[in-house]
C-alpha cells in the first residue's frame, strides 16, 4: 500500500471547514444576537413596569 501524500489528495474538506459549517456558525451568530437584545428588551420593560406601579 503506498503511504497517504496530502499534497496529491488533498481536498475541500481535508482543513475541515466546509461552507455549510461556516453559515451555521454566521447563522447562529446573528440568531444568538437577536435572542439576546429580545431578551434584553423584555428585561428592560419589565423593570420599566415595576417602576411606574411603585409611584
Amino acid at each position: 500500500m503506498d503511504p497517504f501524500d496530502p499534497a496529491i489528495h488533498y481536498g475541500p474538506n481535508d482543513a475541515g471547514v466546509s461552507a455549510f459549517s461556516i453559515a451555521l456558525v454566521v447563522v447562529g451568530l446573528l440568531l444568538g444576537s437577536w435572542a439576546f437584545g429580545a431578551l434584553y428588551g423584555i428585561i428592560s420593560n419589565f423593570f420599566k413596569g415595576n417602576q411606574n406601579d411603585e409611584e
